[in-house]
């Protein structure tokens, strides 16, 4: 599903393992920005276009509940009209396996077929019992599955999905656990990034606030001018801003993407990292502003201490995971509305949490 680039980022790990550990020939079936960050690390690899169903939310939360809600009977047609993409495609083309990160509609009767999904679990912001209902659909299109692949952890103790991935009763197919999945590296504090911050920025050896920005419009935007408005009327030591935009990174690999905010002091705002320059800049913040989608959070979680997630308004799942990682302890949250830089950069809102 093409809710933002999470759920291709936790893809690459796996490319990269079939890829030097199986030596696989890989097809990937994606669009836009997704496809631009699997190009981006695998050049060679041959990518096809399947249908496209871009969700795009509210500038409210009760909008965007309402525009999820209307949706369901149009994701229902895309999902039965990319099944019988693939099919035709398999006619000329037939796989070894397929392996689909929460594509419904990407299974065969024919070929193994194995789903990628850590949401079990709905929930919905009507109710347990919708949720129930909910869920007994979402088991119809999993059961069609050869097997389904949860990445987080199979003890719930450790769970960073929480009921989400661990729910009371699961699909009748079998599910496996294969932990996190995540492109980012740990990396040494301190290194610089010559290429891609000013020296203003020390070269981006220390960076104060990094905010990693993704998911549909119009909230990514609305979420992203916001922190830039509080940022000029008060701005902080310093702030790189990544946009979470690969397809509008040139081509040439010049940095020209790269462009300082020439009416924000100490700020940088850069559409794109590479995962090998998203993992320095994560190593050298000292305090990470982000969504709460699960591919950040198995990012981020592991590899940071200091971390700040706002949920996308009316996205049920990230304001569960939100709250559910806040209570461990893991993560502090704010609702974009009560967003407040001076309360994220001030002392006594960035003490670390305990180690895990």
């Amino acid at each position: 599903m093409e809710w933002g680039l999470g759920h291709a980022s936790r893809c690459l790990p796996l490319l990269n393992y079939l890829i030097n550990n199986c030596k696989a020939d890989l097809v990937v079936a994606a669009n836009g920005s997704q496809a631009d960050l699997i190009r981006e690390s695998f050049p060679a690899i041959k990518i096809v276009h399947p249908p496209s169903y871009t969700i795009r939310y509210h500038k409210n939360r009760a909008g965007t509940i309402a525009r999820l809600a209307f949706s369901l009977p149009h994701l229902a047609q895309q999902i039965k009209a990319e099944n019988q993409w693939l099919r035709d495609y398999a006619l000329n083309n037939p796989p070894d396996a397929i392996i689909s990160d929460n594509r419904y509609g990407f299974r065969h009767p024919s070929i193994p077929s194995y789903l990628i999904t850590h949401q079990l679990a709905v929930k919905t912001p009507f109710g347990k019992a919708v949720d129930a209902l909910v869920r007994k659909q979402v088991y119809r299109y999993i059961e069609q599955f050869t097997a389904c692949w949860v990445p987080d952890f199979e003890k719930i103790d450790r769970s960073l999905a929480g009921e989400l991935s661990h729910p009371a009763q699961l699909p009748a197919i079998p599910v496996h656990y294969i932990g996190p999945l995540t492109r980012i590296h740990a990396a040494e504090p301190g290194r610089s990034l010559p290429h891609l911050i000013n020296s203003q920025l020390e070269n981006g050896r220390n960076i104060q606030l990094l905010v990693i920005l993704s998911g549909p419009e119009p909230q990514r935007s609305m979420l992203e001018t916001k922190i830039l408005e509080q940022w000029s009327k008060e701005p902080g030591k310093s702030l790189v801003l990544v946009r979470g935009l690969p397809e509008q990174v040139s081509g040439n690999q010049d940095h020209s993407h790269i462009q300082p905010e020439l009416l924000l002091p100490n700020s940088w705002v850069i559409n794109h990292l590479s995962s090998p320059d998203l993992s320095q800049a994560i190593a050298n913040a000292s305090i990470i502003l982000t969504r709460s989608g699960y591919s950040s959070v198995m990012d981020l979680i592991p590899n940071h201490k200091n971390l700040w997630m706002i949920p996308t308004p009316g996205q049920t799942e990230q304001e569960y995971l939100a709250n559910y990682l806040s209570k461990k302890g893991l993560i502090r949250t704010v609702n974009q509305n009560q967003l407040s830089l001076e309360e994220i950069l001030s002392p006594n809102g960035h003490q670390q949490v305990p180690d895990r």
